[in-house]
This record gives structure tokens, C-alpha cells and sequence, in this order.
């Protein structure tokens, strides 16, 4: 439950459940406080008007239940593993690697007035992953055009 506005958040590392709950530290606030103090709850933590503590932070107790909280809060979010140093390289090397290099060694050669805005529309422009949108105009194709209006075509 949350009595206001929240942040939520998806840590991605290699232990992120553990390393979490490290620095979130119990989930008790008075235990927090008193054993804890540097922790996220001690820190966070507020007393309520009636004597108990509000939580100031949540974080899953397991990785199962972290897939389930970020699928509740990001429904569209894959949840994969973290890839190993040589899996980070070989992406690199097969999908960044022969989109940026082309463009450094030009943006090193016309050294443009605006560099950063240069290769950003450089790499736009060279993006494998987006089609090519060409405007094809209307009139060259036969599926636009019929011999009754448009009123007429419904019927």
C-alpha cells in the first residue's frame, strides 16, 4: 500500500534482490534505527500520528517476486539476464561497433561546427533498427484512386 506518490524503479545487477535489501536494511523501522542507522529505512522512515512508522522504502524479497512487482509496475518490460563481459562485447562489436566507427571516422574528418548534433543525426540516419521512410506519393499508387467518389465506393 502506499499513502502517496511513488518512484518505482528496476535495479538490474548480478544480486540486485540481495544488494538491495542490504542497503534498504530491516524492514522494521524501529530495528532499522536502532541496529541500522546508515540504512535506506532508518533514513527514510517516518513516525506516524499514532506512535508506528511508515516504510520509506520497498524493495522484493525474492527474485520471483521482483519479476512479478516489475511486471505489476512495467507490464511491457522484458525481464532477462544480465549479460556476462564477453556476451556486453560481442554486442558491441556486432551491432554498435560497424554503426559508429563509420561515423567517428567522418565526424574526425569534417570536424563540424557542432559535433555531439552532427553524429547524433549521423547515427539516426545510419540506425539499422529504423526503416527508411520514403514519401511515396499517393497519385503513384493504383490502390488510392477510384473512379467514384469517395461516398459512392462505401456504398
Amino acid at each position: 500500500m502506499s499513502s502517496g506518490p511513488i518512484v518505482a524503479l528496476v535495479l538490474a545487477a548480478p544480486d540486485a534482490v540481495e544488494k538491495l535489501k542490504e542497503l534498504m536494511g530491516p524492514a522494521r523501522v524501529e530495528e532499522a534505527l536502532a541496529y541500522w542507522p546508515d540504512s535506506l529505512r532508518a533514513s527514510y522512515g517516518r513516525r506516524s500520528p499514532y506512535g508506528d512508522y511508515f516504510n520509506g522504502i520497498h524493495g522484493s524479497a525474492s527474485h520471483p517476486e521482483a519479476v512479478r512487482e516489475i511486471h505489476f509496475f512495467f507490464p511491457n518490460m522484458i525481464v532477462g539476464p544480465i549479460l556476462s563481459q564477453w556476451q556486453i562485447k560481442d554486442y558491441i562489436q556486432k551491432h554498435i561497433t560497424p554503426t559508429l566507427l563509420p561515423a567517428l571516422a567522418q565526424l574526425a574528418n569534417e570536424r563540424p561546427d557542432e559535433p555531439v548534433l552532427w553524429l547524433a543525426e549521423q547515427l539516426r540516419r545510419a540506425n539499422p533498427n529504423e526503416p527508411e521512410i520514403t514519401m511515396k506519393g499517393a497519385a503513384d499508387d493504383p490502390r488510392c484512386h477510384s473512379s467514384h467518389g469517395s461516398e459512392e465506393s462505401i456504398k
